[in-house]
């Protein structure tokens, strides 16, 4: 009587029921709810001091009764309907055939199993089915320019990190533009125009090309024209070297050095831009061709995206609007950890032998 008695002692405070599955007491618990019992206790006090169904503490009294011991004893369970042999065999195809789905799993070994079971047997190999990501083939040319630029540049500093502008250009899009959209509708249904998103022939859009560093936001260009090299010179001279002037020191004596970074598009780095940026004493960083995940801009123009998403935009001057006001409110803490995040990513581009990265 005394361990039972250390039992009921020992029994856990009231917690809420867990919303999941059911899972099995444990030994300790068992003899606590016997404890409990003997106590005197009710089997609504014993159920929420175990944390468990009043049922559950039935149960286990039942079976304390007719068998003198609280146990479950062992549970058999449902028979697998594959053998040890077939679950390899369904993992080395899965391994082999990357791109492949339960389903022709099933027909290719002629399983006598449900496309389910398949995927359970997966899981426990630790293949799980997820949606494949899109990215870009490298040439062996593109992996060894991404190394060599984050070769040259992981040791730089944050504080050097900070003294360079970075800029890109991204479209925006308002009303009739056919993103992905959500729509709840019955069975049967997939066709009615009322849960149809209707294209427009020509969807509200504007371009936009921007800039920004550790200290905040350049100035952003708001256009519709289509952007060649003549454009992009009269955006750099009219919005970059304002930016510039915005967040570093370019007047005499103290001069600052700071740096742009910009992807590498044909039509930025022609030789019209090129001269151009040499005579106005902008200095460019060799920037790698298809490396969105080493400019930061690429993850302010997705928060943009999402904030601009929120508002209705029926006209082009209506998004207009919308995007500079989004801009304006870009969080400045933010720009500075994107720009302090340029150390890790050249070393993840590093660790990842020039293939892609998380960011």
């Amino acid at each position: 009587m005394d361990v039972l008695a250390a039992a009921a002692a020992a029994a856990p405070a009231p917690v809420a029921l867990p919303l999941r599955g059911p899972t099995r007491l444990t030994e300790e618990q068992r003899w606590s709810i016997i404890a409990l019992h003997k106590d005197n206790r009710s089997n609504s006090y014993i159920a929420k001091r175990i944390g468990c169904h009043r049922d559950t503490v039935r149960a286990v009294l039942a079976r304390y009764g007719a068998t003198g011991a609280p146990g479950s004893g062992s549970r058999s369970g449902r028979p697998r309907c594959t053998d040890e042999r077939t679950d390899e065999h369904i993992a080395l195809v899965a391994r082999v055939e990357k791109f492949t789905s339960p389903r022709q799993i099933k027909r290719k070994l002629d399983l006598d199993c449900s496309r389910y079971t398949i995927d359970r047997r997966l899981q426990e190999a630790d293949l799980f089915g997820r949606v494949a990501r899109h990215k870009r083939a490298y040439t062996a040319e593109e992996v060894r320019k991404r190394l060599s630029f984050a070769e040259g540049y992981k040791d730089w500093t944050t504080d050097q990190w900070e003294k360079v502008l970075f800029s890109d250009e991204k479209c925006f899009y308002g009303n009739g533009f056919c993103g992905r959209t959500w729509v709840r509708r019955p069975k049967g249904e997939a066709l009615n125009p009322e849960y149809c998103v209707h294209k427009l022939p020509h969807p509200v859009k504007v371009n936009v090309w921007a800039a920004f560093c550790a200290s905040g936001q350049g100035y952003c260009y708001i256009f519709n024209e289509k952007l060649d090299k003549h454009l992009y010179k009269r955006i750099l001279a009219s919005h970059l070297l304002p930016s510039a002037r915005l967040h570093f020191s370019l007047a005499p004596p103290l001069v600052e050095q700071w740096y742009l970074l910009q992807d590498n598009d044909p039509k930025l780095t022609s030789g019209l831009i090129s001269t151009w940026l040499h005579e106005n004493g902008v200095t460019c960083i060799d920037f790698p061709a298809w490396s969105p995940d080493l400019n930061p801009m690429e993850n302010l123009w997705h928060v943009m995206a999402v904030a601009v998403e929120q508002h209705h935009c029926d006209t082009m001057e209506e998004l207009q609007d919308v995007v500079a006001a989004e801009w304006d409110k870009v969080d400045r803490d933010y720009m500075r950890t994107l720009v302090h995040s340029m150390p890790k990513r050249c070393q993840a581009v590093i660790d990842a032998k020039g293939w892609h990265t998380k960011y």
